[in-house]
């Protein structure tokens, strides 16, 4: 770490830390063209907005696959993927939903990187397994909740951040590519009587 001064355009000492310039952030946002805007879409069988997205299906002799595409114009980047998963009757940790055992293959959640090679983020086959990931706290008396596919069910929900994972942006898309992120369910996942997941992100343009 070193630190070294030196005058600006003005004559006034400029000082630097490393290299870069430490200057005062300006508490107003700049007059400039803002270059990103807020992306958001739940994954889908054909990967567009509109698609099939509910994930309680039998997927054990034919999976299937949801996802998000990259857009042809724009570089997307994926910060965070949530969970929503709810079922009849209350459950334990151990299993998937309320099926009463956990999954045999696992939902994996994995992207295709620049290279074409996929890339596997986590393969959960019991509830808990889809909190491993989460930075929210879990216990016995916090993690299920009502009311999520009808009145009186149980269910829960769970926010993951690839951000946390791939800092700052998270997973990106490349624009007019064929990489996507994809969520692969390899079981029979009918117990589940809601069971989808949302994205969240930002997508960059010129």
């Amino acid at each position: 770490m070193w630190k070294f001064l030196q005058s600006d355009k003005n004559g006034k000492p400029a000082e630097f830390e490393n290299g870069i310039q430490i200057v005062t952030v300006f508490p107003s946002a700049p007059f400039l063209p803002q270059k990103t805007k807020v992306f958001g879409q739940k994954f889908t069988t054909d990967g567009k907005p509109n698609g099939t997205s509910e994930m309680g299906i039998d997927g054990s002799v034919t999976p299937v696959e949801y996802y998000i595409e990259a857009n042809p114009d724009n570089d997307r980047y994926i910060t965070l993927i949530t969970f929503i998963l709810g079922y009849g009757g209350s459950a334990e940790g151990y299993e998937f939903a309320d099926s009463g055992n956990p999954l045999t293959n696992g939902i994996k959640i994995s992207y295709f990187n620049t290279y074409g090679d996929e890339v596997t983020i986590m393969n959960p086959k019991a509830n808990y397994s889809f909190f491993r990931a989460s930075d929210v706290p879990v216990s016995n008396a916090n993690w299920e909740q009502r009311g999520f596919a009808s009145s009186g069910d149980y269910g829960y929900f769970v926010n993951i951040s690839l951000a946390a994972f791939m800092p700052p942006f998270g997973v990106k898309l490349d624009r007019g590519t064929n990489q996507r992120m994809v969520i692969l369910i390899r079981d029979n996942c009918t117990n589940a009587d809601l069971f989808n997941c949302q994205c969240f992100g930002f997508e960059r343009f010129e």
